[in-house]
């Protein structure tokens, strides 16, 4: 019989351990790569093959699809045969963290891989990132270049070993290492030399599998702020162990966080950390996921490193050795293993026991989502840059590719496309799905694709696409999605970002919306957020307090002039500026982000109250009401912000009723937890539930997965 196996089973140990089943079984035939799918010929019984198989299956390892044909060939032992191209539908693997076994025998004096940073095996280690095409062979990956030497080639072909063609198979003796530089270039040593140099207090760069990390002790951040012009932006930390995780924070979804994926997680802080991420209630940590991770916090008398992605301003991290001298910093340990896909760390937010990806990438990428659609291309939002193909019923979002204003990161955006296009067999697409902001540089992109393609546009409003992104993820026809974020390009040319649509994959309603207020100077309100303050007094016609006579003249001349947004993003930043918490921006989402805090510090006994008229939901009266209190800010916070929630909440259950649908919240103000757990409230009140997103970023990540939808179903 001849079995066809889709699924992850490219680069897990799938073939050996198909082998080991036959062999065990006494079936003769053989087991073949072809492309992304396994061939398998047995002259036995396959319901007890199969029923083996899923027993044995390595830990990596995922069956979503089995076929069984006849087949009249005949054969006298069962052999692992060399890979041809096929089918490319099925999912190609994650890289995923050093397996107990390898930590094990990287820690054992005895091992001949013993303190080896790049030790790994059939369960464990770089694959998407290391993967140049398919077949998963050895001459497909990075490791083409280093012949295996004697011993290793003895593990690679033993059956019973864990190690039986395990694809980027090496040792001390044979495969790439690291060695360390200085600023100058000039080689200084290696991994021990480097653990000393920053347990010593220096800012180093460390090349790991998917890109490269600026590394320092906690003690260092004051300079590292200084030295990488961060003065502001979180840092996320690597913990020694879990035990000192919880030490540092409240920590849930233990599973995940100790899980072969390794993301980085945001988690409530217990110790201040304030140096770590300023003025903010959270911190982002993650655990060693390589080999060098372990023997760097193995190593040094710290329980925690600052290891943040490494990249000049605005652009991709870096992945050419030759490029991390870019950075100035003290000291550069880099291995000579090229990095075929840059894969940044992903972050999820957690919510009690909910996860709420946020960047979704090494780990996570290129695990797909069911798409029984057409083949198409979406090209995503400009924020948190992230594309996406369909094809054989497969959705496949692409890993972060960052914000899309720098050259490099259109040059990574284009090599992204073309690898995935490469990789998943794409040579058509059927439409190609584009953003509405006529400067976004996705939308761009995409035209220029759709154009070379010679296939349609469909343009796609940014809201509708976060309200289909649910869709997709929850298998629904219709849904009322309040869509709540920093900026959208809405339909009348305004900015929208605090909506409650109906959407389904064919259409969407925008039945309700938050009150607008002037962007003063467009995007430089946004990083001046005192001037939405402003522009509310103003708009309502009282006077304000925050800019002299000079200065007010002037913004005032621009009330008419300027774009008015509905956001809600624009409206916590404003709440941030005028009650004196940020006033200036330094990264993308800070004053909502440090508002935050007020609002879990806060309660909400003080009287705000918005109301809906038509489809309006009226909310800046009630900021100047909120402003005129003289309660501690902390309160005033938590109150305007919890009648601006259940606002929100009442008129998507009003659309709700209307369209007998249930309702979901989208967007990067979703990341809020305060609004969220507001919203959910006040709708559990009214006899709904939530849906939020457990797969899908609910950020600008996540644009392209509604995007797709919508092009697939027009």
């Amino acid at each position: 019989m001849r079995i066809v196996l889709k699924g992850i089973v490219q680069g897990v140990g799938f073939r050996p351990t198909v082998y080991r089943v036959a062999k065990n079984l006494g079936m003769n035939g053989y087991v073949k790569n072809m492309g992304s799918e396994v061939e398998v010929i047995i002259d036995g019984e396959v319901d007890e093959f199969l029923r083996e198989l899923k027993r044995a299956l390595p830990p990596l390892a995922k069956l979503t699809s089995v076929e069984v044909f006849e087949s009249g060939d005949t054969y006298d032992d069962f052999t692992i045969v060399p890979s041809t191209d096929g089918d490319r539908s099925s999912s190609i693997p994650v890289d995923t963290a050093t397996c107990k076994n390898c930590v094990a025998e990287l820690e054992d004096r005895k091992n001949r891989r013993f303190a080896y940073p790049l030790i790994n095996c059939t369960d464990c280690g770089a694959r998407y990132s290391a993967i140049q095409g398919l077949p998963y062979d050895r001459e497909k990956t990075t490791m083409a270049p280093f012949e295996m030497c004697p011993s290793c080639r003895e593990e690679y072909g033993e059956p019973m070993d864990r190690r039986f063609h395990a694809q980027t198979l090496s040792c001390p003796g044979c495969g790439p290492n690291y060695t360390l530089y200085d600023h100058n270039k000039k080689k200084i040593g290696g991994v021990g030399k480097f653990i000393s140099m920053i347990e010593d207090g220096c800012i180093g760069v460390a090349k790991s599998w998917g890109g490269m990390h600026i590394v320092s002790t906690l003690g260092k951040i004051p300079e590292l702020r200084k030295r990488y012009c961060r003065s502001q932006k979180p840092f996320a930390i690597m913990v020694k162990d879990l035990e000192t995780a919880e030490k540092y924070a409240h920590v849930t979804r233990k599973n995940v966080f100790t899980g072969p994926r390794r993301p980085i997680m945001i988690y409530e802080k217990k110790e201040p950390l304030e140096e770590v991420a300023p003025g903010l209630p959270t911190v982002g940590m993650m655990l060693p996921y390589t080999p060098l991770h372990h023997i760097l916090l193995d190593g040094i008398s710290v329980d925690a490193l600052v290891m943040t992605s490494a990249n000049l301003p605005g652009e991709p991290m870096i992945i050419k050795n030759k490029d991390a001298f870019s950075l100035d910093l003290d000291c550069y340990l880099l291995h000579n293993r090229k990095i075929a896909n840059r894969i940044d760390d992903s972050l999820i937010r957690v919510h009690g026991d909910e996860l709420c990806p946020i960047r979704r990438s090494r780990g996570y990428v290129p695990e797909t989502l069911p798409f029984d659609r057409s083949t198409v291309f979406a090209a995503g939002a400009d924020q948190s840059g992230c594309l996406a193909f369909s094809t054989n019923q497969h959705l496949y979002p692409s890993q972060y590719l960052g914000d899309l204003g720098s050259y490099g990161a259109k040059v990574f955006y284009q090599n992204t496309v073309e690898h995935l296009e490469s990789m998943l067999g794409i040579q058509e697409v059927e439409a190609v799905a584009v953003d509405l902001h006529p400067a976004y540089t996705s939308r761009k992109l995409g035209l220029e694709y759709a154009k070379n393609k010679e296939c349609p546009v469909v343009e796609v409003q940014h809201h509708w696409a976060h309200g289909a992104s649910l869709l997709l993820e929850h298998d629904l026809e219709h849904i009322v999605c309040i869509a709540v974020d920093g900026t959208g390009y809405g339909e009348d040319g305004g900015s929208w970002g605090g909506e409650v649509l109906y959407c389904t994959a064919d259409e969407y309603e925008r039945t309700a919306h938050l009150e607008s207020f002037p962007l003063l100077g467009g995007e430089q309100a946004v990083k001046d957020p005192i001037r939405l303050a402003h522009a509310i007094h103003r708009k309502l016609g009282h006077d304000s307090p925050y800019f002299d006579d000079k200065t007010a003249s002037i913004l005032d001349k621009l009330m008419d002039k300027s774009v008015n947004t509905t956001s809600l993003g624009r409206l916590l930043d404003a709440v941030s500026a005028a009650l004196g918490v940020c006033t200036k921006r330094n990264y993308e989402g800070e004053p909502a982000m440090k508002l935050e805090k007020l609002q879990l510090e806060g309660d909400n006994s003080r009287e705000y109250p918005t109301h809906l008229e038509g489809d309006t939901i009226y909310t800046l009266d009630a900021f100047l009401k909120m402003l005129q209190d003289d309660s501690p800010a902390a309160h005033r916070a938590a109150s305007y912000t919890y009648h601006v929630a259940c606002a929100l909440a009442e008129a998507a259950a009003r659309t709700a009723e209307e369209y007998d649908a249930p309702i979901g919240i989208s967007g990067g103000v979703s990341y809020n937890r305060p609004i969220v757990d507001h919203v959910r409230n006040k709708l559990k009140e009214l006899g709904y539930d939530l849906l939020v997103h457990q797969k899908v970023p609910n950020g600008d990540m996540g644009v392209c997965v509604g995007q797709a939808l919508i092009a697939a179903d027009i």
